[in-house]
């Protein structure tokens, strides 16, 4: 890991984000993108400055000069970047900080091509009542379309927090590329592996068929300190938050695909509801881009 990008809206979740991503810096050495995006409605993403910059900069991108308001706005992000920066607790961390202009989604899409990051850390409020939507909200966007793995988190956590780590899929590839992942993230916080398999009405298994295929794929990726588990549930999404609350995992891992409309594994609106619903911090990355 040599990049950490973390977004932030100055919020507690922001906060609670960068944390984690400051002492998983600590431990590995990478370096931190944290960027904050002054929502404007045009798709072109602007770099506006940082808080060591003593000028706005070039306003040649639409906004009019009269924006007053726009202008006091970045002036007041900037002050909160210096603040966050000036904490000591981040002293020893390499920090690099960003105010874009754009639409959150798109500019941290861009952020990840220009700062080759390899991982992003982003706190979220989620919801708490499964009759709820966020569809469409920053979290689910970047969840589904992220050239890289993605851990968003509701509270404040630290790494000897996560001790289990459910690790959700059909498990139907028998030595995927993804395997890769997910073993940089068992090893990153040191935990315990728990395959996963949700069972369902509409995609019925039996019990002793799942767990000799997990067993199987364990076998064939080499998978050390880990469990297997066959829970049932009429939902997959709504079942893998429960097993992790029923179990009291610590994290959960997961692969989205998008909108590739491929089915090898969840279809990419499950990620995104766990993302939305879990307690617990969420793991995802996108199988588009992970090779074979």
């Amino acid at each position: 890991m040599k990049k950490i990008l973390v977004p932030t809206d100055f919020s507690e979740q922001a906060s609670y984000a960068l944390d984690l991503a400051s002492e998983i810096a600590g431990k590995t050495g990478a370096k931190i993108v944290l960027m904050h995006v002054m929502e404007y409605a045009k798709k072109q993403t602007t770099f506006l400055g940082s808080s060591t910059l003593n000028t706005m900069g070039s306003l040649t991108t639409g906004v009019e000069m009269d924006d007053i308001y726009f202008i006091q706005l970045f002036k007041k992000r900037k002050q909160q970047m210096a603040e966050i920066l000036s904490d000591p607790v981040y002293a020893n961390i390499d920090i690099t900080d960003k105010i874009m202009m754009g639409t959150p989604y798109h500019a941290i899409e861009e952020e990840i091509t220009e700062s080759d990051a390899d991982f992003i850390i982003m706190g979220t409020t989620g919801v708490n009542d499964w009759a709820e939507s966020l569809i469409g909200s920053t979290a689910e966007k970047v969840v589904r379309h992220s050239s890289c793995p993605v851990l968003t988190l509701r509270r404040k956590v630290r790494l000897g927090d996560i001790g289990k780590i459910a690790f959700a899929s059909d498990f139907k590839e028998s030595k995927p590329g993804y395997m890769r992942i997910v073993r940089s993230i068992q090893k990153l916080f040191g935990a315990e592996l728990h395959l996963v398999y949700v069972n369902t009405p509409s995609h019925f298994r039996n019990e002793r068929e799942i767990i000799n295929d997990l067993k199987a794929f364990a076998s064939e990726n080499e998978l050390d300190g880990h469990k297997i588990h066959v829970y049932s549930h009429q939902h997959e999404e709504e079942g893998i938050v429960w097993f992790t609350e029923d179990h009291k995992m610590d994290m959960v891992m997961m692969a989205t695909l998008g909108r590739s409309g491929f089915s090898r594994l969840f279809e990419h609106s499950i990620a995104e509801d766990v993302v939305n619903f879990s307690k617990k911090p969420v793991v995802t990355f996108n199988l588009n881009y992970v090779s074979k």
